[in-house]
């Protein structure tokens, strides 16, 4: 149903290996674990809903040697621009993990809710108030701001209703030429995404598993995300290939997001 709006194999992001560090031209994803993503926008990193420690099962997290890279801001977390986090959910985030890198990365802030920035400031008084930055739009609106000469437009859009409901939720459209979506744990519902009308269309989208894997929701994604390319994020480790199979039976064309430290970059 999908297969018109992007040329990536179904198996993208299963088995890439780490590429060397070279000169960013276009658009860099890196899977970290479950929703977190090290996307690389106009030569701008943004480390989005990630790191996280502990996480909540079945869902990814990342190993202990990953986490020592990103809570220590190493390559190739260290030349991280900005943290976005959509939500405070265990499994998109850890105040003491961004605390950490904050800390060993003052050039890197903090973007997200003022309920995600409050409880960075209860595990760590050493974070500067510089490095944080609370942006809550009203609902169904769009706030930009600018990092690093990238604009990011936080976009209040409501979390799915079906699990420990936060009462701030946000997603995030990075860049103006060719955009890249993250929309955490979003309601996949049409007046949820209606914002996406005003702003610069959606080159790529980084989709929980489920947007993807059901003739209803696909038909959403086509009719009101309508992306050029996307990547299937927040798949347990154990569904996998349940997943996989459930994709390309729909023919959808996606890059999975399953082994950490994988990459895709376009052009």
């Amino acid at each position: 149903m999908l297969t018109r709006f992007a040329a990536i194999a179904c198996a993208g992001l299963l088995g890439l290996s780490p590429q060397q560090e070279r000169p960013i031209t276009g658009t860099l994803v890196r899977y970290v674990a479950n929703s977190g993503m090290l996307v690389t926008v106009s030569g701008r990193r943004f480390l989005i809903d990630a790191p996280i420690r502990e996480g909540l099962a079945p869902y990814a997290t990342s190993s202990a040697a990953e986490r020592a890279l990103l809570e220590g801001a190493r390559e190739p977390y260290d030349r991280v621009d900005a943290i976005l986090i959509t939500h405070w959910h265990e499994d998109h985030f850890s105040p003491e993990a961004i605390a950490a890198h904050l800390t060993s990365n003052p050039r890197s802030m903090l973007v997200s809710s003022p309920e995600v920035i409050d409880r960075v400031r209860a595990v760590s008084t050493g974070v500067p108030a510089s490095q944080l930055r609370g942006v809550l739009p009203a609902p169904g609106a769009a706030e930009r701001i600018d990092v690093g000469g990238v604009p990011i437009r936080v976009l209040r859009i409501r979390h799915n209703p079906a699990r420990r409901l936060p009462e701030q939720h946000v997603g995030f459209l990075i860049g103006d030429a060719t955009p890249v979506l993250h929309v955490g744990d979003a309601d996949p519902a049409a007046d949820n995404f209606s914002l996406l009308k005003s702003l610069p269309p959606v080159d790529l989208a980084l989709l929980p598993f489920w947007y993807l894997s059901d003739s209803v929701n696909r038909r959403f994604v086509a009719d009101s995300i309508r992306p050029r390319r996307m990547v299937a994020m927040h798949i347990p480790p154990n569904d996998v290939e349940r997943v996989t199979g459930a994709l390309k039976h729909g023919k959808v064309s996606a890059a999975i997001a399953a082994v950490p430290g994988s990459e895709l970059r376009w052009p």
